[in-house]
């Protein structure tokens, strides 16, 4: 059981690709799977141009991170560009939708609670 991880190393670690989004690849961080309950954590990457298409979380709040990289953020009809060091967070309901739009990779890390049982079952 993996509990300290090095993101520049995430080979080891489960991965997904959600419905709805292209050119993206998500790894655990913290699940169900290394013994976490009540959130799941976890590093995502989006190529250039690819996306989470506007979708909403039903049972859990969300936030994001920006590790790297740039985005268009749109949430509740308002669109954000965001990059490095800023913070989003998304209550549960509320529409949202990230587009990869600078010439690297979008890195974030994603925060979601409670899990569902998609982002825990890994």
């Amino acid at each position: 059981m993996r509990y300290f991880i090095d993101l520049q190393d995430l080979s080891g670690q489960p991965s997904f690709t959600p419905p709805g989004h292209s050119d993206t690849l998500n790894h655990y961080l913290a699940h169900q799977g290394n013994g976490a309950r009540h959130l799941a954590i976890w590093h995502g990457c989006i190529k250039p141009g690819g996306e989470a298409q506007e979708h909403q979380h039903t049972e859990s709040d969300q936030a994001f991170y920006v590790l790297g990289g740039e985005c268009l953020f749109l949430l509740g009809g308002e669109e954000h560009r965001l990059g490095p060091g800023n913070f989003v967070f998304v209550p549960q309901g509320e529409s949202h939708r990230i587009l990869s739009t600078g010439a690297q990779s979008l890195r974030l890390l994603v925060i979601k609670a409670p899990p569902t049982k998609a982002n825990s079952s890994q």
